[in-house]
């Protein structure tokens, strides 16, 4: 019995070392990533289908049942969003979309319900394997925005790119670029 406890303990031990080295950490980050790619849902990028999915429907209240303003459309291969509230990104997580195949999001206005997953999205897109700077389309005011939740998470770019390598997290990929639509009315 004590050699079992011992045996564990050991185990243990070495695992805890081994996930603190760099390296390890890096193949981890390699695996999970790979994983995360085939297992994504195929299915919503056909290259001659349109589809549009609701990813948030709820409003600025809590609500358990529902993210705030997001929908996803899927067309040419590539997924487009219209609005990012909050807990959105965790339901295109949860439902297995291609995070790599942001190609642009579409920002109708500024509450906070319409924005709050902005710099969540960007991260985790560009951490899964998104290979251009998100677009972001928006009425004017879509830089004060963008570059907002740019410096919010810049330490966090910084962060992932110093102990990952810039050849596996691009800072030129973490970009957003800004795009004003001025409406006539």
């Amino acid at each position: 019995m004590m050699l079992a406890v011992v045996a564990v303990v050991a185990l243990a031990a070495i695992g805890w070392w081994m996930i603190h080295i760099p390296a390890v950490q890096d193949a981890i980050f390699r695996r999970v990533i790979a994983r995360t790619l085939t297992a994504t849902r195929t299915d919503l990028l056909a290259p001659d289908a349109m589809r549009v999915v609701l990813c948030g429907t709820g409003n600025p209240l809590p609500d358990r049942e529902r993210a705030s303003a997001c929908t996803a459309i899927f067309a040419g291969g590539n997924m487009y969003l219209v609005d990012i509230g909050p807990g959105s990104w965790k339901n295109l997580a949860l439902w297995r979309v291609p995070p790599a195949k942001l190609a642009a999001i579409m920002l109708t206005h500024f509450h906070s319900d319409h924005i709050g997953d902005l710099g969540e999205i960007n991260i985790e897109t560009w951490a899964n394997g998104r290979d251009h700077p998100l677009r972001v389309y928006g009425p004017p005011g879509v830089e004060q925005v963008v570059n907002g939740f740019a410096q919010a998470y810049s330490l966090d770019e910084g962060y992932r790119i110093a102990h990952h390598g810039s050849a596996l997290m691009s800072a030129a990929n973490w970009q957003m670029q800004p795009l004003t639509v001025k409406i006539d009315t």
